[in-house]
């Protein structure tokens, strides 16, 4: 069975001092059910597997890093050059909607504090259409 999905990104709006700073990408995915890329990008593990300056993530409330995180849950993304230059943001998961064949997935994580002195009010929001219809 092939898919044609659609992966829609928007990381890290980063408001800076006078003007917010936004970065979004978008890519298709043809080979991987829609389900199973929800749980790749909701699960906080991976990425660092797709977000280049994302070196680990890490949880002080005891969530599975490894199972898509919970509406509500926080997690700890470290990023930047550690040791050296250890920086870090934490998330928190505040919509987590799996994609159906019928209806788009949402994932939606936001950080008010962001990095402290470099950015706040970030979000990292990712939508999942499952577009198999354009390939009758």
């Amino acid at each position: 069975m092939r898919h044609n999905i659609l992966f829609i990104a928007a990381f890290a709006t980063l408001s800076a001092a006078f003007a917010p700073i936004s970065l979004s990408t978008q890519s298709k995915l043809t080979q991987t059910p829609p389900d199973e890329l929800y749980r790749f990008l909701a699960s906080p593990n991976n990425w660092p597997k797709i977000v280049a300056s994302s070196a680990s993530v890490e949880s002080s409330q005891g969530v599975d890093l490894e199972r898509p995180l919970q509406v509500g849950k926080n997690v700890d993304e470290i990023f930047g050059l550690p040791p050296i230059l250890p920086l870090s943001v934490t998330w928190t998961c505040v919509k987590s909607v799996a994609p159906t064949k019928l209806k788009a997935g949402r994932l939606e994580f936001y950080s008010c504090d962001g990095v402290p002195g470099i950015a706040s009010q970030c979000k990292m929001n990712f939508d999942i259409e499952n577009n198999n219809n354009n390939n009758a």
